[in-house]
């Protein structure tokens, strides 16, 4: 009983180590989201979530549509963009999957969390093509602490040191009269301001964890019966988590300029 219990406690920090980026990551995007656009609807009504929908809500239901290619479900329909919904959702990525298969199953949390670290990837790239000088700073500042964090300090210090490094870089001097950042700043609005995930992503990517979760508690087992550790694999594998997290930070610097416009937006047409 003691050794079962000493595997679910191991599994689940194998979870966290793999995952939890992910999930922290997109809860604090996914807030910031919120809170951006319930100033900006009041500001602006409708036309206001248009500004950035028109881009980031296709960027964000092609996460899905790849992430459901790659993870072999079959997409059902696709609505990139609609407008005039009725009940407010403006996109969404309708698909089915094999419950037999464990592969697939596996694959609702990928797909449901796509357009987290999906966008961030796209952001990513923009900013490599855009503005490849602040690409190249950015990634020299944090090359030396691109690695395995532990515990929660160590998170959120490297996370702090990312956003002050990519501020620094991204909001220069030359950078501000590049018209090229300007599209960037754009682009990276839009599609930040449509990161968050639904209540269905939340639901898929919930049932894809618990498969993830019965996978690791079976690779301990296998691991106590013939004698070999996870943990060095699980340890490698999740090294990516700190990529995930420095570049994190272009989507957070957007997210808060926008919600920044919102509440601005609000108290100045409370004042007039």
């Amino acid at each position: 009983m003691q050794t079962f219990l000493h595997i679910l406690l191991l599994s689940m920090a194998e979870l966290a180590h793999l995952l939890g980026t992910i999930i922290v990551v997109g809860l604090v995007l996914g807030f910031l989201e919120k809170r951006a656009t319930a100033f900006i609807y009041r500001a602006f009504g409708w036309k206001g979530i248009a500004m950035t929908a028109w881009l980031g809500t296709p960027v964000h239901e092609f996460s899905h549509a790849l992430m459901c290619g790659i993870f072999r479900h079959e997409i059902v329909e696709i609505k990139w963009l609609q407008l005039k919904s009725g009940d407010g959702t403006l996109g969404y990525v309708s698909h089915q999957y094999n419950p037999g298969s464990f592969y697939q199953k596996i694959g609702n949390f990928f797909i449901g969390t796509a357009p987290v670290y999906i966008g961030i990837l796209i952001l990513s790239i923009g900013m490599y093509v855009l503005l490849p000088e602040t690409y190249r700073a950015f990634i020299q500042e944090n090359r030396a602490g691109l690695h395995p964090y532990s515990g929660l300090e160590s998170f959120f210090a490297f996370f702090g040191h990312s956003i002050g490094a990519l501020a620094s870089y991204l909001f220069s001097i030359e950078n501000l009269m590049n018209p090229r950042f300007w599209i960037f700043a754009i682009a990276g609005i839009c599609i930040s301001s449509h990161i968050s995930l639904s209540t269905a992503d939340l639901k898929g990517a919930w049932n894809g964890c618990l498969s993830i979760f019965g996978f690791l508690v079976f690779l301990n087992v296998a691991g106590f019966l013939f004698g070999f550790r996870t943990s060095g694999l699980i340890a490698r594998i999740s090294a990516y988590n700190s990529y995930i997290l420095a570049f994190s930070g272009i989507a957070f610097l957007f997210s808060v300029i926008w919600m920044m416009i919102g509440l601005l937006s609000v108290w100045a047409k409370k004042i007039r």
